[in-house]
């Protein structure tokens, strides 16, 4: 049996997330956009396979990344 793959949102999301570590390492420069994109594409994704509470919960860890960003880079 083939070993099971990832959903895209997760690895969408786990995607994000590194950027969001590259970004918390680099001082804020330029990377929140790249952030957005991952995370967007992730919700979409998990809202096409019908993961509400998935998409839900991607929503509010960008919200929450994007209103870090806000606070710490602005």
């Amino acid at each position: 049996m083939p070993p099971e793959t990832e959903p895209r949102y997760r690895q969408l999301e786990k995607r994000g997330e590194e950027i969001y570590d590259e970004l918390s390492e680099s001082g804020g420069t330029g990377l929140l956009s790249e952030i957005k994109e991952c995370f967007t594409e992730a919700i979409a994704a998990a809202e096409a396979a019908g993961l509400a509470d998935e998409a839900k919960r991607l929503r509010a860890r960008l919200d929450h990344i994007v209103t870090g960003y806000r606070k710490h880079f602005t």
